[in-house]
């Protein structure tokens, strides 16, 4: 009888490890865990806030030089991957680096690529070296929290892909990959 008690302990403290790191990851304000909730968050909601078919709104923001700018302009007339970042999302950081090369590389050569940087909750953010390398690419700054409302944005990175009548065609939760950069027809000459 002793013996099968003995053999219960592993699995009594698997558990309750396994339920400490579960209420470590729901509570900690680690960059890791926050990004981990918000994908949590992002994949348990229905994409609701600025609808695909719609026009996109004219979002009228400080880039990150500080002169105001308009999304209809910057866009003017061009498809458009408006992507919604903060500089501590990880995977943020992953996807600049991946757009980048397949900019230079001419995969995205149709497709202007513009940033919004949700400053309410990156508020020590260093956009200038962030993008250090690629300066041109317009960088719009949400610092009141409006935009992030007003296109109910809860996971980072989520991207608009808006075509040249400013309609939207896509709400991508998540990295625009290559893989569906190659096959999402929004990219197709």
């Amino acid at each position: 009888m002793r013996i099968i008690h003995l053999r219960k302990w592993p699995l009594l403290i698997t558990c309750l490890l396994l339920a400490a790191g579960a209420f470590w990851a729901s509570q900690s304000e680690h960059d890791w865990a926050q990004s981990q909730r918000a994908m949590v968050e992002a994949d348990n909601v229905t994409e609701t806030g600025v609808m695909e078919g719609e026009r996109v709104a004219d979002i009228q923001l400080p880039d990150k030089n500080g002169n105001q700018q308009s999304l209809y302009n910057l866009t003017d007339g061009k498809k458009a991957a408006v992507v919604f970042f903060t500089t501590w999302c990880e995977v943020c950081t992953e996807h600049w680096g991946g757009l980048q090369e397949l900019k230079q590389a001419g995969k995205l050569e149709n497709t202007e690529i513009i940033g919004v940087h949700l400053k309410t909750i990156d508020p020590d953010a260093d956009l200038h070296d962030y993008f250090a390398g690629w300066e041109s690419l317009p960088i719009l700054v949400d610092g009141n929290g409006a935009v992030k409302e007003q296109f109910e944005i809860i996971g980072m990175p989520t991207v608009y892909l808006v075509d040249e009548e400013q309609q939207i065609q896509r709400r991508v939760l998540g990295p625009l990959t290559p893989h569906l950069i190659e096959k999402d027809p929004f990219f197709a000459e």
